[in-house]
């Protein structure tokens, strides 16, 4: 769907001459906006359930997330339309167009949406009126605005009409409105092709990059049909979800293929969450879905590697309180005494222990000599003698490695999604990775 950037009916011109003043003057002001972007959304989403009943009604956390989201994003392009330099065209708009196919599966119709678009202006407008706006201003932002406005609901006109045309052609839209349904658990009866979830389940997420055109992500979905057996599916905005049935190979068997999926495809991450029987279920492997791929995806950044949930499902539960999981860790921690400050020395324990002592296979996961891990390990004896050869202890200091991990890159992204398989980063390149 192409917009025009020819003049539009409502009798105003889409091209607009503004002086270098100006345009600075709107740079400006989009900067004053940017600071009360939470204090907006929250404002918007309070209306819309005030006002909207089909947005009342939604009361599932994670598409209250996403409306928040997309709120987000819609102010964000508004933002960015402020620079009048550039036409307000589907590339601009997509974040908010895309959201509105979501809502659309999700059962909320046009006019709410409309009307939602209606109320997010108002709000934005009236912020706007809060600040002190230059009145030579006034009126380049107020043709800006509604120039705006047009664009995004004629946009959605035309996506509404298509998108019902091709919905009454294509099974496969049916099966993504439905799955979008069971999703923000606004399933009904009627839906009655969801009996096929009565079966086990598990929902993967796809991540992707945020520019990952419409035809792209349509692609990575009929992939996971073709190599997981989805049977159903729906795309986001940069993401792709799908339910994937567990067959008799049970669930290694699905994680395989979808071992073997990410390293064709290459997506930015793939998460699979629990078994699941039945819509309720499948809303909750969803949510451990979205759960694995943030948690794994701060231990593992490798697009080939599956966050799967039942393997982090415990260190899940011990970063939910974070002062917790930070006293877990150093009392796991505590006998190592001033060995754990050596950068090689968790990384080196953490691969001991998942290879179960095997020297070869540690040194080929860690990419140094296998004398170099002779030495580590000798190093670490003392350790090891006193708590890892006891079962019990060893998967306690495991998940107590992988908690610090992961509270250190939610501390420092940069220096947890960068650090070395071996661990031998010295000081100074930390330094000039946090720095940088």
């Amino acid at each position: 769907m192409a917009l025009s950037d020819e003049g539009d009916e409502a009798g105003y011109e889409t091209s607009l001459p503004v002086s270098a003043r100006q345009q600075a003057g709107l740079r400006e002001l989009a900067e004053q906006i940017r600071p009360r972007l939470d204090s907006l959304v929250a404002r918007m989403v309070l209306t819309y359930k005030a006002q909207i009943p089909q947005y009342a009604a939604i009361t599932d956390p994670l598409v209250l997330a996403d409306m928040k989201a997309v709120s987000l994003a819609g102010i964000r392009c508004w933002i960015e339309a402020l620079d009048l330099s550039r036409p307000i065209d589907e590339d601009l708009l997509l974040p908010v167009l895309e959201a509105r196919r979501r809502r659309a599966l999700q059962g909320v119709g046009r006019e709410a949406m409309l009307r939602a678009y209606r109320i997010a202006t108002h709000t934005v407008w009236q912020e706007i009126l809060e600040l002190p706006v230059d009145q030579e201003l006034v009126a380049p932002l107020s043709r800006r605005m509604l120039e705006f406005v047009d664009r995004l609901t004629t946009a959605t006109e035309e996506a509404h009409t298509t998108e019902a045309l091709q919905a009454s052609r294509v099974p496969a839209a049916g099966r993504s409105a439905l799955f979008e349904a069971i999703l923000a658990d606004q399933h009904r009866e009627q839906h009655h092709h969801a009996d096929v979830l009565e079966s086990d389940h598990c929902v993967v997420v796809l991540d992707v990059l945020p520019s990952t055109t419409r035809l792209s992500l349509d692609e990575l979905a009929a992939g996971l049909v073709r190599e997981a057996w989805a049977t159903y599916w729906t795309t986001r905005h940069r993401s792709v979800l799908a339910a994937c049935p567990v067959h008799q190979g049970g669930r290694r068997q699905l994680l395989h293929r979808l071992e073997r999926f990410a390293h064709t495809r290459a997506p930015l991450g793939v998460a699979v969450g629990g078994v699941a029987r039945g819509t309720t279920q499948i809303r909750q492997s969803h949510r451990e879905a979205l759960q694995a791929l943030r948690i794994g995806g701060r231990l593992d950044k490798a697009a080939t590697r599956v966050c799967d949930y039942q393997e982090l499902a415990p260190l899940a539960a011990l970063v939910a309180d974070p002062e917790q999981a930070r006293r877990f860790v150093q009392g796991c921690m505590e006998s190592l005494g001033r060995l754990a400050e050596r950068a090689w020395v968790l990384p080196t324990l953490a691969s001991y222990l998942r290879h179960r002592g095997r020297l070869k296979a540690v040194a080929a996961d860690l990419g140094v000599h296998h004398s170099t891990v002779k030495y580590r390990v000798n190093e670490l004896r003392p350790f090891l003698e006193s708590h890892v050869d006891d079962g019990d202890q060893a998967g306690a200091v495991l998940l107590a490695i992988r908690a610090h991990d992961y509270l250190t890159a939610e501390r420092d992204p940069v220096l947890g999604g960068g650090t070395r398989t071996d661990g031998s980063a010295s000081a100074d390149e930390v330094h000039t990775r946090t720095a940088g």
